[in-house]
């Protein structure tokens, strides 16, 4: 097979998984997203439960840990998120993308091993900057919100990357002509507690998102989720980029994720951080989502009673605590 016939043989396969977004590039230092990466944890920006954040130097040269690397592919796996739900999971979370994504990486590094090549995957890694080789690769620019995006889709994607012996030319969708941020702040406008500080550079400490995953808050934490369980798409959902090609995904049980046992509840949602993987702060989440909402269904109201009567008191509390916001709430 030649070069040009297994780089169009690819460019299939990703297509063929839904990859909407792909492009190629030699491995190089990255050394502009290690130098941001560091201003940023000086200046405390930076939630330090984020482990993909605590080794710049590693992660800017990828060769330190794959010598053998001469190119990359990376990849964009687009995601579901729910349009104007009270009680939120974020689309990224709730839809398993990062399933989608993991199997569209390994039927890649199998098809590039079938042909003789070296090739492992990597995402969600602090072995490589994602977003700076997501950029270098030409298949997004990096928004005023921090997270990469692609024509027709937006944000709502999740990147993951493929290095090889050989450096291939692969490029699937669209690729931007200008930088659609130039006059727009819609995401800083709807960010619910004005974590985007300046263009490209988040507040991790003051992120909803990353709010959520602590294992203590204090009480303005517990304001400043409002009716979110798990991760934030509002600057997401505020960008105009991919609202036509837009889908809306199912709402989330809540009432029934504070009721069903902790095996069944980690079997759902276990593919999130979640402090020393303790359901409580599963539970924790969702009932204050629901007390900060106001408004329960019959359902709601009555998973919140078996909440008050847990075994845990931890738990009973949480119960207690949602009943009475709710009812203030009214």
């Amino acid at each position: 097979m030649s070069s040009h016939e297994l780089e169009l043989g690819f460019e299939q396969l990703l297509i063929e998984r839904g990859v909407v977004a792909a492009g190629s590039g030699a491995v190089v230092p990255l050394h502009f997203d290690a130098q941001q990466s560091r201003l940023r944890i000086a200046a405390g920006s930076v939630d330090p439960t984020h482990f993909t954040y605590r080794n710049p130097e590693r992660a800017a040269v990828v060769a330190r840990t794959f010598p053998w690397s001469q190119g990359y592919v990376t990849v964009a796996v687009p995601y579901l998120t729910a349009l104007d739900r009270e009680a939120q999971v974020a689309g990224y979370a709730y839809n398993r993308c990062y399933e989608d994504l993991r199997g569209t990486l390994a039927a890649s590094v199998a098809y590039l091993r079938e042909a003789g090549l070296r090739a492992v995957s990597l995402f969600d890694s602090n072995q490589a900057f994602d977003k700076g080789l997501a950029r270098r690769a030409g298949i997004g620019l990096v928004g005023r919100h921090s997270m990469v995006m692609v024509p027709k889709v937006g944000s709502r994607v999740v990147l993951g990357s493929i290095f090889t012996e050989q450096l291939l030319s692969v490029s699937v969708g669209r690729r931007f002509r200008s930088d659609p941020c130039q006059s727009c702040r819609r995401c800083v406008d709807a960010c619910p507690t004005g974590a985007i500080r300046l263009p490209g550079t988040l507040d991790a400490h003051r992120c909803i998102a990353s709010i959520l995953q602590q294992d203590s808050w204090s009480p303005v934490d517990r304001k400043l989720v409002g009716a979110r369980v798990y991760g934030c798409d509002s600057c997401i959902d505020a960008c105009p980029i991919g609202w036509t090609s837009r889908k809306e995904s199912a709402p989330a049980p809540l009432a029934r994720w504070l009721t069903v046992s902790d095996q069944e509840l980690l079997g759902e949602v276990g593919h999130w951080y979640i402090p020393r993987r303790d359901p409580f702060y599963v539970r924790r989440n969702v009932a204050n989502a629901l007390g900060n909402r106001g408004s329960l269904t019959l359902d709601e109201r009555r998973a919140l009673a078996l909440l008050c009567v847990s075994s845990q008191t931890r738990e009973r509390i949480e119960g207690l605590r949602a009943l009475l916001r709710a009812r203030w709430a009214r």
